[in-house]
């Protein structure tokens, strides 16, 4: 499986602290059958300029490559992008995709959405060079966005769940239903550190397989598959 959601590389962002945690959060995906994963530091627009990120993210990356090894899961560079006005008619948010791909992990506010903030997605996805994958989308389920969320699942927005949200009890429940009704798409640990925010996608496997049965967990390689297209 792809994790395409985490926080591991080496004191970047509030993910992993140092390369020792990023190793054993790295070693840890490796023991639950994790192949690939994502490195997805926070992006933000107002914060800092992409060239000064990518300079950053890659400066982290080679830090940990140098104690990498085969064996572990390949770390795959990425964002996640936090949402500002104007996104879709930057040139440079082609800079932050999956390296090896056109998805794009876009992370939205946590306040109510506009009519034309969800049209800014639309149209940032109807790019030919974009897949634009909305990142933890639970956080957003349980607010006035929903209709808006239902609007871009429908025209091909794809939406990704942390783990998290299968394991906790008291949400595991609604994450079975949105996934048997297709509303998510790919699974994302979004891991932080070895504490409070570890890796999670093992459980959140084992769950998924227990209530629903092994053909949703095909339907979610499928959809990751179809996703991770050039």
């Amino acid at each position: 499986m792809f994790d395409f959601h985490s926080h591991i590389l080496p004191a970047l962002d509030d993910g992993s602290a140092s390369v020792e945690e990023s190793m054993a959060l790295l070693l840890e995906c490796k023991r639950q059958g994790i192949a690939s994963i994502a490195a997805t530091p926070h992006f933000y627009a107002d914060k800092v300029s992409p060239e000064v990120f990518l300079l950053q993210r890659q400066q982290a990356f080679e830090k940990l490559n140098l104690h990498q090894h085969p064996h572990l899961p390949a770390v795959v560079l990425g964002a996640e992008v936090q949402y500002y006005d104007g996104i879709s008619h930057s040139k440079e948010i082609l800079k932050l995709r999956m390296e090896g791909t056109k998805v794009l992990l876009l992370e939205m506010p946590q306040t109510r959405w506009t009519h034309h903030m969800c049209q800014e997605v639309l149209l940032l996805n109807h790019q030919q060079d974009v897949r634009v994958l909305l990142a933890h989308m639970e956080r957003y389920w349980f607010t006035p966005n929903q209709k808006c969320l239902e609007w871009m699942h429908s025209q091909h927005v794809f939406f990704q769940a942390n783990g998290s949200f299968f394991v906790q009890r008291q949400t595991r429940k609604k994450a079975l239903q949105l996934l048997k009704n297709g509303m998510i798409d790919v699974l994302g640990s979004d891991c932080h550190n070895q504490k409070d925010r570890r890796p999670n996608l093992e459980a959140a496997q084992k769950m998924i397989a227990a209530a629903l049965g092994q053909k949703y967990l095909d339907r979610l390689t499928a959809r990751q598959n179809q996703l991770l297209q050039p």
